[in-house]
């Protein structure tokens, strides 16, 4: 790992469980087994450091819209949206740990990252809405579906079961078996039924 990798990695851990106040450059050093000098080769300042983890926690994220169609229903492509969605944050838990942590210590200097994660979540929840839309507009859902307010429900539980992951550890009920049940749950709450 390059030096400039190892800094950002030690700053990203400690800014996490520490914040951004209680974290001092030289800890960081420390951490990284490099020169408090080398930090400044790379990063101008301490808010510059902090800037680019919470970036770097955030990476270009997209979802390939034409894949997610791609031969499933509407159903199946709620399903694969939920999935992918949990994907994504368990698969980013430690950056999705480093932001809740800010947020939860009110750190300042969050201006751009929390804009990021804003525009993630909506472009879920807009995938979600449109999706909904059309299996209402198709006969496929039934018609008292509210794209939007079942867009946010959907969300809100995925949220739900990665916080009681993030709070609960071990002690919860294994995350795959509340997927699939909220995936049941979707079809027959969603599903126009037949006849």
């Amino acid at each position: 790992m390059d030096t400039r990798k190892k800094i950002l990695a030690s700053a990203t851990r400690l800014f996490s469980v520490q914040g951004y106040a209680s974290t001092s450059l030289a800890q960081v050093a420390r951490d990284a087994q490099v020169s408090k000098a080398l930090i400044f080769w790379h990063f101008a300042s301490k808010e510059e450091l902090f800037r680019t983890a919470l970036k770097g926690s955030l990476e270009p994220y997209t979802i390939d819209v034409v894949e997610l169609l791609s031969g499933l229903d509407e159903l199946g492509q709620v399903c694969k949206l939920v999935d992918l969605y949990y994907e994504f944050v368990s698969q980013n838990v430690h950056s999705v740990r480093f932001l809740l942590s800010l947020v939860v210590r009110e750190e300042k200097n969050l201006e751009g990252v929390v804009d990021r994660t804003t525009e993630l979540y909506r472009i879920y929840c807009s995938l979600l809405a449109g999706i909904l839309e059309t299996g209402r507009a198709s006969g496929v859902f039934r018609s008292s579906v509210s794209p939007q307010a079942d867009a946010a429900l959907i969300m809100a539980t995925l949220n739900g079961i990665l916080l009681q992951g993030f709070v609960a550890g071990a002690v919860q009920p294994d995350p795959a078996a509340l997927l699939e049940q909220l995936k049941l749950g979707l079809a027959e709450r969603l599903r126009q039924p037949a006849g």
